[in-house]
């Protein structure tokens, strides 16, 4: 019966996909390949060990410990914002703690609780990388202009969305 269910919706699918005929599903699954690359590159862990340039997830959870109320840094929301898992911050944080640029400690208040403080190197890298990210992302909004970047934005999320739904429904590509 699931069978029947998954031949009837890849029917309806098909169905509804033959009417776009603008980009081809290959046209399609190429355009992600590369946007996959270049945010891997812009967005990916490109933060080495002993090297104090920042990857966009590190500087995103240095980004939350240096605005968190007495250190104590939501990493569940920073592990959510950047859809990774508590293995990939962990990871994140010993690779800062190894560079030299963030101390971790339990809060004595809450032993549950994390407390993160920037080091000096640590804020000086957390500066410059945001002065980089800064300037990144107004060039790329530029380049598109203020309506394509919001109707970009809106189409993200909405594929967002169906990579969600059908990874829900246990299917992957």
């Amino acid at each position: 019966m699931l069978y029947t269910v998954n031949i009837l919706t890849v029917n309806i699918l098909t169905k509804e996909l033959g009417n776009i005929t603008s980009i081809s599903k290959s046209d399609f699954l190429h355009s992600l390949f590369v946007l996959k690359s270049l945010l891997g590159t812009e967005f990916g862990n490109s933060g080495k060990q002993n090297h104090p340039t920042l990857s966009m997830p590190e500087y995103i959870l240095m980004k939350e410990a240096e605005q968190s109320v007495n250190g104590c840094a939501d990493l569940t929301m920073v592990r959510e914002y950047l859809a990774v898992s508590k293995a990939a911050i962990s990871q994140m944080l010993s690779s800062l703690e190894k560079r030299g640029l963030i101390i971790r400690k339990i809060d004595s208040k809450n032993r549950r609780n994390l407390v993160l403080i920037l080091t000096e190197a640590g804020k000086v890298a957390l500066q410059e990388k945001s002065a980089d990210v800064e300037y990144r992302i107004s060039e790329i909004m530029c380049a598109m202009g203020e309506s394509e970047t919001a109707q970009f934005a809106e189409l993200i999320e909405k594929l967002n969305d169906a990579v969600r739904v059908s990874s829900e429904n246990g299917r992957s590509l």
